[in-house]
């Protein structure tokens, strides 16, 4: 290409004397002149060529940049801990077991801890408060008189469960963020240095967004809800509703009754979505933790039986690369300097 360049110039510079010479005719000075305009077409498709080139040869340079990163990073990989890494995955191990079986635990006490207030006050707000009589005994239904102001008192009930769904909640998912807080990020992060840059930065951002996941979804679990899962106060709109629907006529009983069935029933949905997610994310982010340590293992293991001789091949080859990317460069950036 620098030879086309040169000899474009050659052309160019010629046609230019002649062109500018009183005592050539004016037959060869217009050839002379249209000879350059001829010519640039020529200068323009080698500057082009040449500014594709560059960016060509930008990510060769980044690619070589990374292959000698990588080459450099072998002797600190080699010589990690390797006792030191099996310490952290029966650790990691033991956490993951742990918090599926504490987990569950806690899961099915909330639910229970959660029926139990629900129950005691459907009790006193709603059976005791408008379907016990003055003598005492289980009226079958409220006339319409009653129900109007019923339909009115039934949420503040509904609302006073939600806020304590939330406070069983909250408590019973810490018992499992506690255990997940022992995973020994300092740790883990000394390892991520070992790696090349380009690995390392990419698993820093990976383990940054995984635990603020988790340290959203586990400090604020009713604000921070799985996909497709309403607020509980929102699930319970269609029970709320449905009573609404008997504002003409008597509500039953058995009406009443259906709709503590329905509130229930949105209880456990509710709390099994909101455990399973967090409990998901908390296993998958041990799962991918170990996932490192076996990797950065298998990677040891490799590089632990490469011979010096071998070492040596590869430096000589990424050196041998450098010497002929920067003679692709010199020659580009003689055609980027030269004018027409």
């Amino acid at each position: 290409m620098n030879e086309f360049m040169q000899a474009f110039q050659n052309i160019a510079q010629s046609a230019a004397v002649v062109a500018a010479d009183d005592y050539k005719s004016l037959e060869i000075k217009e050839s002379a002149t249209t000879m350059i305009k001829s010519v640039q077409p020529g200068f323009d498709e080698l500057m082009g060529s040449a500014t594709r080139l560059d960016k060509v040869v930008q990510k060769c340079r980044n690619n070589l940049d990374h292959a000698e990163d990588v080459w450099t990073c072998k002797l600190g990989i080699i010589q990690a801990s390797k006792q030191e890494i099996w310490q952290q995955l029966g650790e990691l191990s033991g956490c993951h077991v742990r918090i599926n079986e504490l987990g569950e635990q806690c899961q099915n006490s909330a639910i229970d801890e959660s029926q139990d207030y629900w129950d005691k006050i459907f009790v006193v707000h709603v059976k005791q408060k408008w379907f016990i009589d003055a003598a005492k005994k289980q009226k079958k239904g409220i006339d319409w008189k009653e129900k109007d102001d019923f339909i009115k008192d039934i949420p503040i009930a509904v609302n006073l469960v939600c806020r304590e769904i939330d406070q069983i909640i909250k408590r019973s998912l810490d018992l499992v963020y506690q255990d997940l807080s022992t995973i020994n990020l300092k740790v883990l992060t000394q390892y991520f240095q070992n790696l090349d840059k380009q690995t390392k930065d990419v698993l820093n951002h990976q383990m940054n967004l995984t635990f603020s996941e988790i340290a959203n979804k586990f400090e604020q679990p009713t604000v921070y809800l799985p996909e497709n899962t309403k607020s509980l106060r929102s699930a319970l709109s269609p029970a709320l509703d449905n009573l609404s629907k008997y504002r003409l006529g008597a509500l039953s009983w058995e009406e009443v009754v259906n709709f503590k069935k329905q509130v229930s029933t949105a209880i456990d949905n509710f709390i099994n979505s909101i455990f399973d997610d967090r409990l998901k994310v908390g296993s998958q982010a041990l799962v991918e933790a170990m996932i490192f340590y076996n990797e950065f293992l298998e990677k040891q293991d490799r590089y632990q039986q490469e011979t010096p001789a071998q070492r040596q091949a590869e430096k000589a080859w990424i050196d041998s690369q450098w010497t002929e990317i920067q003679r692709v460069e010199k020659g580009i950036k003689v055609i980027l300097n030269s004018s027409p």
